[in-house]
């Protein structure tokens, strides 16, 4: 008999809330000018519609975490999954721009919700040594969330509403709804001293949301402005605070035992694998356009080699990871992060399809390969009762990761442009913009990135976090717990 069918049942509602929220993410970008017109404003102030969902998902992730501990997971979804088809139909009803943007707030609480907790739900109902094919396939669900953002935005665009970018959640939610009841059992809540503190709640989501909008805004209005830059400060004061508030706390937000052994190291190669995988998709499309004259559609062509490639080797990652152990397949995943950007560096004023097909392809694999065994080894450096903590630290590093390397990537081509001919970089399309001097930037920051997946590899290698066999075999330090 198959033992394996009922555990996967858990699989499809999970899956379905993870595709909803990572799709809201893109779905909407390729819509802003038509919302921009609708609603009569800039185009600076719609881009909130995007922020606001965002900044939101990022500041409450861990907060939602560590709340289904407490209160439980499945009930914590099941809630975030109600609250998120909610807000989206409030999006799309929205009479004004600054509804729109409010009901985009209560959009990510919902998707932070869910977020946090699907994971830890789809790992509860397998044994460890399953746990990477789990992933693998959950895995390949984001992916496929984030994949497939801007074409079906644009498809919807094209031949219906832009209300139906949100209004396309309801039957969706409504059906992984019905399956959560049905498929996925109910978890036992932590025993715990005390419930979730509002005070350091509210500091840790203050600190994460003016990094977020530091990140996010500094490249279109400069770091420099004071208005941008004094964000950082503020961030560190708010982590200043909460780290007094939470120094003899029985159950801090954030337990020192965990983040200051393996468990913060994996969590920082979470970050540094989303500042990667972003700085490819952040830059080329500006390079395709503007050395090679790509027009968007044959740009967008080229640049959906990386996230298929994500999707093929997520599942396949998860296999070996089970089979091999989480360090030979993670590492393996960075090694060819290093090639894939080793090939990109090869680019040049005209079209070169072999290292710009191969780069894209062998980071792609890479980085499916990464994020898989990444993943199963930070959850199980963590008692079960923890795994809500876990799950949303991740999170909100991914998501920093993502801001991070956007932020990171756009001030390096900058920067090596302006070193290279004495002028500012040029907005896209300007007639004085210097293609080789591009070209040759962006050369050179591929190389700067091929040498930062290096130290990942290294980091991935020499760390605690994956453990030499396989999943069940990961071995904390000694200030990490002990085995669930």
């Amino acid at each position: 008999m198959n033992t394996a069918l009922p555990r996967w049942r858990a699989f499809p509602p999970l899956a379905l809330g993870a595709v909803m929220a990572t799709l809201d993410i893109s779905v909407v970008n390729i819509a802003l000018p038509t919302l921009s017109r609708a609603f009569g404003v800039p185009l600076t102030r719609i881009e909130w519609v995007v922020l606001a969902y965002v900044v939101t998902l990022t500041g409450l992730m861990l907060v939602a975490g560590r709340l289904a501990d407490r209160v439980g997971r499945r009930r914590l979804y099941g809630a975030g999954l109600i609250g998120f088809a909610g807000a989206s139909a409030l999006c799309g009803a929205a009479p004004s721009a600054a509804a729109l943007i409010a009901a985009r707030v209560l959009q990510g609480v919902g998707a932070a919700m869910m977020s946090a907790n699907s994971a830890p739900l789809l790992v509860s109902n397998f044994p460890e040594a399953e746990r990477g094919r789990a992933l693998g396939a959950f895995g390949a669900a984001i992916g496929v969330g984030l994949a497939i953002g801007t074409p079906l935005g644009g498809l919807v665009i094209h031949h219906a509403s832009w209300r139906w970018l949100f209004l396309v959640n309801l039957p969706i939610a409504a059906l992984a709804g019905l399956l959560l009841v049905q498929r996925v059992p109910r978890d036992t809540p932590a025993a715990v001293a005390s419930g979730l503190r509002l005070g350091p709640a509210a500091l840790w989501c203050g600190a994460l949301v003016s990094v977020m909008l530091a990140l996010s805004r500094g490249p279109e209005l400069g770091f420099g402005r004071a208005d941008v830059w004094a964000l950082f400060p503020l961030a560190a004061i708010l982590l200043a605070l909460l780290a007094r508030l939470e120094r003899d706390a029985p159950d801090p937000l954030l337990p020192p035992r965990f983040i200051q052994g393996p468990l913060g190291v994996a969590v920082s190669l979470t970050l540094l694998s989303q500042v990667l995988s972003i700085a490819v998709g952040f830059h080329l499309p500006f390079y395709l356009e503007e050395v090679l004259r790509f027009d968007a559609g044959a740009s967008g062509r080229w640049l959906s080699v990386m996230p298929l490639a994500v999707l093929l080797a997520a599942p396949l990652a998860g296999r070996l990871s089970d089979r091999l152990g989480t360090r030979p397949v993670a590492a393996s995943g960075m090694a060819l992060t290093v090639a894939g950007f080793l090939a990109l560096s090869l680019l040049g004023t005209t079209l070169r399809p072999v290292p710009l097909l191969g780069g894209l392809a062998l980071i792609g694999i890479g980085q499916g390969l990464f994020a898989v065994p990444n993943a199963s080894a930070l959850l199980s450096l963590v008692p079960p009762e923890l795994l809500g903590f876990a799950s949303g630290l991740q999170g909100t590093m991914r998501n920093l990761g993502l801001a991070a390397g956007a932020a990171g990537m756009a001030a390096l081509i900058a920067s090596l442009y302006a070193g290279l001919t004495g002028t500012r970089l040029p907005a896209a399309g300007s007639p004085g913009m210097d293609a080789a001097a591009l070209a040759r930037a962006t050369r050179t920051a591929f190389l700067a990135l091929a040498a930062l997946s290096g130290l990942a590899t290294l980091i991935t290698l020499r760390a605690r976090v994956h453990g030499a066999g396989r999943a069940v075999a990961l071995t904390p330090g000694p200030a990490g717990p002990g085995r669930p």
